[in-house]
């Protein structure tokens, strides 16, 4: 396992006011963190350009080159899927609506305290462990009029920048998933700060 320690620098990105943090962590960690949305191939390039932006944040580091060997070694040690654990959607970090639902290219936050919701979450299956938002993942496909009416009621959708009426254009065309995120608290992100 590679031990090396990376003096990581992190700013909020974009248009968000911030002050930019430094900070000491093991590859691994940085490696976990730039998992958000991406693929190895993608983390193996980002770790060799020495800046991108992960979680919201504007990220930079001295830049190195892993091989795809020495990645997988890394990632080895993150934690795996369980066999089939049962979903705790009122745990969820996030909930939301996909389109397409298997890969999907559209996304619209939604309320996960909603009786829609829960009846949507008693049915979910699980996907896997997903080192984005470091949780694991559930996916109930949906019909077309739980998919509308997710969409149509604005009590029932997080803020969202668009997305929502762009997905009722064309709810009729695409199917539709509702996918929930669920961190595990025996295994809380790495680069998070330990509570004292």
């Amino acid at each position: 396992m590679d031990d090396r320690t990376m003096r990581v620098r992190i700013m909020p990105a974009g248009d968000v006011p911030g002050v930019a943090t430094s900070r000491q962590w093991p590859l691994s960690t940085l490696v976990a963190y730039l998992f958000d949305g991406r693929s190895c191939d993608e983390v193996r390039e980002l770790l060799a350009v020495g800046e991108g932006i992960a979680h919201g944040n504007l990220v930079s580091w001295t830049p190195l080159s892993l091989s795809a060997q020495e990645l997988s070694a890394i990632e080895s040690r993150f934690p795996k899927p369980h066999p089939a654990p049962a979903l705790s959607y009122e745990r969820a970090a996030f909930v939301e609506l996909d389109m397409p639902a298997l890969q999907p290219t559209l996304s619209v936050p939604i309320r996960g305290d909603q009786p829609l919701v829960e009846g949507i979450a008693q049915r979910a299956a699980y996907l896997s462990f997903d080192y984005g938002p470091w949780a694991d993942v559930y996916v109930s496909t949906l019909t077309r009029e739980e998919a509308a009416e997710l969409l149509a009621d604005p009590a029932r959708r997080v803020h969202d920048a668009g997305e929502a009426e762009l997905a009722k254009r064309i709810i009729g065309e695409d199917d539709a998933a509702l996918r929930f995120a669920v961190p595990r608290p025996e295994s809380p992100p790495p680069w998070r700060e330990p509570r004292v």
